[in-house]
């Protein structure tokens, strides 16, 4: 059997193994009617008068502050999917059905990562709607629209990355949570906040601060670009998607 068809069957049965379990639909569940909620009330406060006061607002302009609560869920979603398996012993019928180790690290991360950017284009499109059906002069255009979606696409695309990687790192549900958190909220705000400017450049170039740039526009200093947050958000998710499968290619599944 060659790579490609065996990498085309293990895509397969890593969409099929993630959809089937619960917590998928319980975590998927609970995001999509919080951030339906988060743009019914974004949407009540532009019908208001709130809102961003912005010559080119849309729709979108006024759900895209729901990015950053899809980010947390959907990494959430990526550690949970990846390191379950340990935590249950379910790696070892994994790679007994899938002994090359590459195919399965490629298949887990195109599974997730295409999951979690499906889920949020859908939750997100949700949101703006629900903000344009309350204030009908705020429109929902395709430009603004794709914009918006490829922004999401990178934020939750790169947390899910980040994830996946984490979660073969850790081989811990807890240890990729809790590290993810540290990473996109911890350390950003404690660092960005201490009066030493070392601490401030390095909570620059967490993914956290890529993150809120990406969605704002704004970081925690002027030096900061779209550009660089770009590339930081890229940089942790292959970096850690990297060691991740370096810890799966290289160490027993047990230990």
């Amino acid at each position: 059997m060659t790579t490609g068809s065996t990498l085309a069957r293990t895509v397969r049965a890593e969409w099929l193994r993630l959809w089937s379990v619960r917590s998928t639909w319980v975590l998927v569940t609970l995001l999509a009617l919080f951030v339906a909620g988060l743009g019914a009330v974004a949407g009540w406060d532009a019908a208001g008068g709130g809102g961003f006061d912005a010559p080119s607002r849309t729709a979108w302009e006024d759900a895209r502050f729901t990015m950053l609560f899809l980010l947390f869920g959907l990494v959430a979603l990526a550690c949970v999917a990846t390191a379950a398996d340990y935590g249950t012993g379910g790696i070892v019928p994994t790679l007994q059905w899938t002994p090359r180790r590459g195919v399965l690290l490629a298949a887990r991360a195109v599974v997730v990562v295409g999951a979690a950017v499906l889920v949020a284009a859908v939750l997100l499109t949700v949101a703006a709607a629900l903000v344009a059906v309350q204030v009908p002069g705020l429109a929902m255009p395709p430009g603004a629209g794709a914009s918006t979606l490829g922004d999401a696409a990178l934020v939750v695309g790169s947390g899910a990355l980040l994830g996946v990687g984490l979660g073969f790192l850790t081989r811990s549900t807890a240890g990729s949570l809790v590290t993810a958190v540290g990473l996109l909220v911890v350390l950003p705000l404690v660092l960005g906040n201490l009066p030493y400017a070392s601490l401030k450049a390095v909570a620059e170039h967490l993914p956290g601060a890529g993150a809120i740039f990406v969605v704002f526009g704004q970081g925690m200093s002027e030096d900061m670009t779209l550009a660089s947050a770009r590339v930081t958000l890229l940089a942790w998710g292959v970096g850690a998607v990297t060691l991740g499968g370096l810890r799966l290619l290289r160490s027993d599944a047990g230990r």
